[in-house]
């Protein structure tokens, strides 16, 4: 073939596969139609994802705002609640006394409602702690009481000695006494709501745990579980080999359990199942409470103040200072726990480390019982007839209230304090 030939044969063959090629292009073959089929859809899933992106821009923007705003808010608010209190800050300065007292008496709900909120939100409870109102009403109540204007209120049903108080979250004020019995009361009102039967000795330990279940700890050497709904007797926890003198229930539901036997128990709250028997103590444990950290504090009449730990039970630490018997403990919001002894002395240790800050003096008898309020105020009961008050951040004596001695103290959320009285009385008395 000649090389003319061979040219028209190669550019035959040439046209007949771009014949072919503009077939299958012009007919769309099946594997074509797949390929932009993906490139539509990829071209939509990129111009939604744009839009996507153009709308979180905008939300973060806007939350970017709001949080500047909140932060703007907060600095006023903080400003405004440490600002010194001043006639135009304070209403109430301009009004005669008879006016003043018709206005608080109107209050009650009111003081309820923010001593709950003290519990839930730590900024509201600066607020309040701050408030002139408040601040004002607290002042004049206790210096009505210290100049004896007022009289604490007493509510009438045991025939014996109040030993114990415990405050359930839900308002009920609960009174343990020497006649066996524990009383169940109304907070707003005081009225009896019902009365708890089963001990067979004098009920020296209450305390409320976190599922609103109370706990009793008596002179029967046993410890008593009640429903906090309906006052049904759950559980008895036995063990002990001699008087239940202390109790306390950590946020982890274990109850502790302190007894003349120089023994603290730890119990399980659900079913009651002893867990552990925490050793070291060489004398009766007349005090327990769990610190804001989960340790547990536990004061006797040895004279010290152990600390173990709330996981396994071990020992942390062991406080010394107190020159006589550790009779009661208490723990502060800020973490500071507080011990009263036979010394006189109401002694304040650091929560986290256990280092001694201070040192309140003013009794001159056996310091029995103490309570923290809401506001940050030290109660303190004594053998001396009175019962004291003390400001909570610098250990300032504020007040002397007298009136006869108390075996034990508890102050509710409305602010309302509670105190048990020796032999003297068997009222549980409402200050």
């Amino acid at each position: 073939m000649s090389a003319e030939a061979a040219c028209i044969v190669s550019d035959a063959a040439c046209a007949a596969a771009d014949a072919a090629d503009a077939v299958s292009l012009d007919g769309h073959t099946p594997e074509c139609a797949e390929v932009d089929g993906v490139k539509a859809r990829l071209s939509e899933l990129r111009t939604r994802e744009g839009e996507l992106q153009s709308t979180i821009d905008r939300l973060v923007a806007e939350r970017d705002a709001v949080r500047a705003e909140v932060a703007s808010a907060e600095g006023e608010l903080d400003a405004l609640v440490n600002a010194p209190v001043s006639r135009g800050r304070d209403p109430f300065e301009w009004l005669p006394d008879e006016l003043l007292v018709m206005v608080l008496v109107m209050l009650p709900l009111a003081m309820l409602w923010s001593g709950a909120c003290e519990r839930v939100c730590q900024r509201w409870a600066r607020l309040m702690e701050s408030s002139p109102v408040k601040r004002r009403m607290q002042v004049g109540k206790w210096a009505a009481y210290e100049a004896g204007a007022i009289q604490p209120r007493a509510l009438e049903g045991h025939t014996d000695a109040v030993w114990s108080i415990a405050v359930g979250m839900d308002g009920k004020i609960y009174s343990g006494s020497g006649d066996m019995t524990i009383k169940v009361w109304n907070g707003e009102d005081g009225t009896l709501l019902r009365t708890l039967v089963g001990h067979t000795h004098a009920v020296l330990a209450l305390t409320v745990g976190p599922d609103g279940n109370l706990c009793s700890g008596s002179y029967d050497r046993s410890i008593r579980v009640w429903s906090g709904d309906d006052g049904s007797h759950l559980r008895s926890l036995v063990g002990h080999a001699s008087y239940v003198f202390s109790l306390a229930v950590g946020l982890d539901g274990k109850i502790y359990s302190g007894s003349h036997d120089d023994t603290i128990r730890v119990w399980r709250a659900d079913d009651g199942a002893h867990l552990n028997t925490l050793i070291g103590h060489t004398d009766l444990v007349h005090a327990l409470v769990v610190g804001l950290d989960g340790a547990v504090y536990s004061g006797s009449w040895d004279r010290t103040i152990r600390v173990w730990s709330g996981e396994d039970g071990t020992h942390v630490r062991t406080l010394v200072g107190h020159t006589g018997t550790v009779n009661c403990l208490a723990v502060g919001r800020d973490g500071k726990i507080y011990s009263g002894g036979n010394d006189r002395m109401i002694r304040v240790w650091r929560g986290d480390d256990g280092a001694l800050l201070q040192t309140l003096e003013g009794h001159t008898d056996h310091v029995r019982a103490l309570a923290v309020g809401l506001d940050g105020k030290i109660y303190s009961a004594s053998a001396d007839c009175t019962v004291r008050v003390w400001h909570g951040n610098n250990g300032v004596l504020l007040h002397t209230l007298r009136h006869p001695s108390k075996l034990s103290l508890a102050v509710a959320l409305d602010g309302k304090l509670y105190s048990g009285c020796g032999k003297s009385s068997e009222n549980l008395l409402v200050w």
